[in-house]
């Protein structure tokens, strides 16, 4: 029998990965509905292919109600793909429902990862991860589980490591990383993304995002999640055990991975990437982080570490200031200092319980970001 989904995001990146997976294998998949944002052409190419399926544009004023509309559908499971803290209420509205959510949207997690996790529990939802470390760690820590739990085996995990391929500034140092031209930062060695995620890879910002994730994916401590610089990007993420052996996930680097082992699980996934055997796999290379040449990612780190409202506010200052960049109004190596001053700064005290205080922190932390760009 087919599983129908919904996919929340269906023009971006993710978006057409799960689509030609979904062309490869009509026969086990149906979409039932999808949403998109300002790629109205896209959108209409997509509904004319997938006649069947229902969808929506989230910038139309209704689309909170057009959201639940959705998710009335019949589906067995629900596509995350919207990119930013504009994924969080979509998390939450299927959450809400029970659903099966394939969670392509980080910003739910970091923004508002124990209130997720709370509703999840509430409503016996599921959340599987689509990004291609947190799918590789959960296939490490927990091969045959049905859902992504701590367990007393998972206790016994030393260390887990989120791989970084270190994007096009690895080689990037001091006035020049500072000083990076956008058409420079916008060149990722190794993933086609948005370019809004190719500037967070090109500072690590991503990374310190997906620490957070992790976090609350798999309720593993900060101490035990670290990032380490892979610029091939074929070992997606690592595990250490108590005896100091080490487990690597390895494929090729195709989001297509990924997001299939969500799509068919708990059944193994059917081939969607072309075979490569591993003779055919370039060197392998590891090497720390330089948290001083890469300060976003450290604030990211220390961020998550506080908790309460500052990675919320984190993500927010980031989003702010790495838009500013695009419009060209700021350096690349003013993110990192502007995220810095949003996480130094005062805010009035907001509920951090709810989804209403932890965006009053975002909103606020936006509002510090673009007054100091104005000022520039």
């Amino acid at each position: 029998m087919k599983r129908k989904f919904l996919l929340f995001g269906a023009t971006g990146s993710i978006g057409d990965s799960t689509l030609d997976i979904l062309r490869q294998h009509p026969e086990d998949f149906e979409l039932a509905g999808f949403s998109w944002h300002n790629n109205a052409d896209k959108a209409a190419a997509l509904q004319n292919e997938f006649k069947g399926a229902q969808s929506f544009s989230t910038n139309a004023a209704n689309a909170a109600a057009e959201t639940e509309r959705l998710l009335d559908l019949a589906h067995d499971f629900v596509i995350v793909a919207i990119v930013g803290a504009a994924g969080v209420h979509t998390t939450l509205a299927a959450a809400k429902r029970g659903s099966t959510i394939l969670l392509a949207n980080k910003e739910s997690l970091v923004i508002a990862g124990d209130l997720v996790n709370a509703v999840v529990a509430q409503n016996n939802a599921r959340i599987l991860p689509v990004d291609s470390e947190h799918s590789s760690l959960y296939r490490l820590l927990s091969p045959a589980a049905g859902s992504a739990q701590p367990n007393a085996e998972w206790r016994r995990v030393r260390r887990a490591y989120l791989t970084a391929s270190g994007g096009p500034l690895l080689h990037v140092h001091g006035e020049a990383f500072y000083n990076a031209s956008k058409a420079l930062v916008l060149k990722h060695p190794t993933w086609v993304m948005g370019q809004k995620i190719t500037v967070d890879s090109a500072g690590l910002t991503n990374k310190a995002l997906e620490i957070i994730e992790a976090h609350y994916l798999f309720r593993l401590p900060y101490e035990k999640i670290q990032a380490v610089i892979h610029p091939q990007s074929y070992v997606h993420a690592l595990l250490e055990a108590s005896d100091g052996t080490v487990t690597q996930h390895v494929s090729h680097p195709d989001m297509r991975y990924p997001i299939a082992f969500a799509m068919y699980h708990p059944e193994d996934p059917k081939v969607c990437v072309t075979d490569r055997p591993p003779a055919s796999y370039p060197a392998f290379e590891f090497m720390p982080v330089d948290e001083a040449k890469f300060r976003s990612y450290a604030l990211g780190r220390r961020a998550g570490i506080q908790g309460k409202y500052f990675p919320a506010v984190y993500n927010a200052a980031n989003e702010a200031a790495v838009a500013a960049f695009l419009d060209d109004n700021i350096r690349f190596g003013e993110i990192s200092e502007l995220i810095e001053a949003a996480l130094a700064a005062k805010y009035d005290e907001w509920d951090i319980t709810s989804l209403d205080g932890l965006i009053s922190y975002d909103n606020a932390a936006r509002a510090l970001v673009q007054k100091r760009v104005m000022r520039t």
